[in-house]
């Protein structure tokens, strides 16, 4: 032993056993993105109490507000890979966009799954906004909801910068940005019971605004701009609205009767037809 070791505990190299144990297969029921992002946001929202913020101190809190923000991230991946699949002007839009080579050999699909996002964060709206025009040619509409809770939004991602990549210190960049004041001691992120559920309105009230915006996309494309298209086929246009439909219906929604106009989807479509002279 010599004065090298005297500052710390020295352990030599420890190498990772089997990166496989970090990782478990998951089936994959169909489900809509939106269905998908309460799947993994509920349980932090609902399952987990006030007494949980008491017995465990700000690092393991400053978790569950990482895992809103990534399922916020992970829905707008989802949808997105949903829409390039389904549909022929997104399709047209993304043609020249470029996706990493990784992506394509993971998942062997290519531009049509949502590995052709693993590149791009959604940690911002201006990613997000970006994100949607280039690939599915659409402008998230200004003045909607949808538009509004980015700016909201925005502001998580500023805290959560500080969480992911500074050890929950808020560094002066993204103070700035929240607007906070000056001051010479560090600031630090302390999720509470009160403020991950608030968060989880925000991203939830996001998540929401956008799949009914899209949804509202998409309708007309499939009564307007996909029957101008050389590709259409009137035989097939029952399936490929079903398809639109369930992708952004949510099942969960419905079963706690959170959905303002509940439709048969015969219905729904009998409504369509009607609004658009079909």
């Amino acid at each position: 032993m010599t004065w090298k070791n005297s500052v710390s505990q020295s352990s030599g190299a420890v190498p990772l056993s089997d990166v496989s144990a970090f990782i478990s297969g998951v089936a994959s029921p169909p489900l809509s993105a939106i269905d998908d992002y309460y799947s993994a946001a509920e349980p932090i929202l609902v399952s987990i109490g006030p007494d949980f913020f008491i017995d465990y101190d700000d690092r393991v809190s400053a978790l569950l507000y990482i895992g809103l923000i990534s399922a916020t991230e992970n829905y707008f991946r989802n949808v997105l890979g949903f829409i390039l699949e389904v549909c022929p002007v997104a399709k047209n839009s993304a043609v020249e966009e470029k996706v990493q080579l990784g992506s394509y050999l993971w998942s062997g699909a290519g531009i049509h799954s949502r590995t052709a996002f693993d590149f791009i964060a959604f940690s911002s709206g201006k990613n997000i906004s970006d994100t949607f025009q280039k690939f599915i040619g659409y402008q998230v509409k200004t003045g909607g909801v949808w538009k509004s809770m980015l700016g909201e939004y925005d502001k998580l991602c500023e805290i959560r910068h500080g969480v992911v990549h500074s050890g929950l210190v808020l560094s002066g960049k993204n103070a700035l940005k929240l607007g906070l004041s000056p001051t010479s001691a560090s600031m630090r992120v302390s999720p509470t019971f009160a403020t991950v559920q608030e968060a989880g309105a925000i991203c939830t009230t996001l998540v929401q605004a956008a799949n009914n915006e899209l949804f509202e996309l998409m309708i007309k494309r499939w009564a307007v701009d996909w029957r101008a298209l050389p590709s259409w086929r009137v035989d097939y246009q029952t399936k490929a609205l079903r398809r639109v439909y369930e992708g952004f219906f949510s099942s969960r929604d419905n079963a706690r009767g959170a959905i303002t106009t509940v439709l048969s989807f015969r219905t729904f479509m009998k409504r369509v037809k009607s609004e658009f002279n079909i």
